[in-house]
């Protein structure tokens, strides 16, 4: 049932179902002209039939007064005996047969009709002789029915030969067309993962058509907007970097209050509480520089162990996690993939220190990368967790929930580490772990 899937991605394509909507407009076009056509070929061939029956049946009305009406029986057997395609009747005034095929001997009506005799359907034309008798001639059908049916199937054949070459022709060109449109598609990707450096294919000026304006639309698009994250990222930069100076020099000073206060315990606690914020606002700017640093990197290429890089921070956090009450695991699966050592490290410390920060003491706190082809990096906590209505407002710049307010923290921890994730390829998951919270970097398919 694979091809079920396979079938829907390809009808979802737009350019496959105008290829069907094309396909159906020409077989109706086709099939019409075809019908259109036999109509009026057996038209014409009625026409032709009937003038030669009125031919002959002149021929015989002028033998009639010629050579009198006794001769017409003879006339009409050696005609039979030498058969040009005619069918004959003939009856006397009072009804009775005296040539040709009884079936038509026995049309005694005058006109154009429909009869069938041994030798099949005939058209027959009838009329009254000067002495009462009847006169039938008829013109078989049959030979002309054959030429109207090998032409029907020459017409059929000439439409579907014309419904595949016009098929062929708009599929190759769809195709051609698709793959220009899959290029861009690809850019657009990359552009989401972050690439602002590449750019979509464009031809020759001279030969462009739509798609070429749309990617040269796209490219200036991206030109644009590499310019406006180059500025707000270097202006983000600027304001960080000049902010650190003077809060520093703020806290410099607060350091030397609160030894000069040491006597007065009530205004050294108030120096010390200053002191703390400060610090949050220090760690908030630094974390802000790292942001910006990590969005400005192009996705890394070279290959890291997944399982050494986080078996390298967990052991580095170790002591701080249970000095603090809580327990540290880890499960970790060999896994290499496309990565940044350093990013990845601060990435998984960043939640490490997320998961110290929000769980009570006596939590249990994992680290697990999963192989696989899409390998996993997670940490999951036993803690009070992130309900899933608020999970997409925790992942964002500055997220900071209602509960954690009252905690230190910048709230740009899961932002970090959901930039990474990014630069990687991938997407930073929160999950429950029931109970508690489970954050995972997922890497993309074929990654390992």
């Amino acid at each position: 049932m694979a091809g079920g899937p396979a079938m829907r991605r390809l009808w979802r394509r737009t350019g496959v179902r105008l290829l069907a909507l094309q396909a159906a407009a020409l077989i109706l076009a086709f099939g019409l002209t075809g019908a259109f056509a036999r109509i009026s070929i057996e038209r014409l061939a009625e026409q032709g039939m009937r003038a030669d029956v009125a031919g002959e049946t002149r021929s015989l009305d002028d033998e009639w007064r010629r050579k009198g009406a006794g001769h017409l029986p003879y006339t009409i057997a050696k005609r039979q005996r030498l058969w040009h395609g005619f069918e004959y009747g003939l009856a006397s005034p009072a009804g009775a047969g005296l040539g040709g095929a009884p079936q038509l001997a026995a049309l005694q009506r005058e006109g154009w009709s429909t009869a069938r005799t041994a030798t099949g359907a005939v058209l027959a034309y009838t009329e009254r002789l000067p002495d009462g008798g009847w006169l039938t001639v008829g013109r078989n059908l049959a030979n002309e029915q054959r030429q109207l049916d090998a032409l029907t199937g020459l017409l059929a054949l000439s439409g579907a030969a014309g419904v595949a070459i016009c098929l062929t022709t708009a599929w190759l060109a769809t195709r051609w067309t698709w793959g220009r449109v899959d290029q861009l598609s690809a850019t657009a990707a990359q552009v989401a993962e972050g690439r602002l450096d590449v750019r979509a294919p464009v031809g020759r000026r001279a030969s462009s058509d739509e798609l070429d304006e749309l990617s040269l639309a796209f490219n200036q698009m991206l030109d644009r907007i590499g310019r406006l994250i180059d500025e707000l990222r270097r202006v983000t930069t600027d304001v960080a970097h000049d902010m650190r100076r003077p809060l520093n020099r703020v806290r410099q000073k607060l350091e030397r209050l609160a030894r000069a206060t040491e006597q007065t315990p009530a205004v050294a606690e108030e120096v010390r509480r200053l002191e703390v914020d400060f610090l949050e606002i220090i760690h908030t700017f630094d974390a802000l520089l790292q942001l910006a640093e990590i969005e400005g990197r192009l996705r890394p290429q070279s290959r890291v162990d997944l399982a050494a890089v986080a078996e390298r921070v967990a052991e580095a956090l170790r002591p701080d996690i249970e000095e603090s009450g809580r327990s540290l695991e880890t499960r970790l699966e060999a896994a290499a993939v496309a990565g940044d050592t350093d990013l990845l490290a601060q990435a998984l410390a960043n939640l490490l220190e997320n998961a110290l920060r929000h769980t009570p003491e006596g939590s249990r706190i994992a680290v697990e990368v999963q192989s696989g082809d899409a390998p996993r990096l997670l940490v999951r906590d036993d803690g009070p967790g992130i309900p899933a209505a608020l999970r997409e407002r925790a992942l964002a710049p500055f997220g900071r929930l209602e509960a954690s307010r009252t905690t230190p923290g910048s709230g740009l921890g899961l932002a970090i580490a959901a930039s990474v994730a990014t630069r990687h390829g991938g997407r930073l998951e929160l999950g429950d772990a029931g109970p508690g919270l489970e954050v995972a970097i997922a890497f993309p398919p074929g990654a390992a």
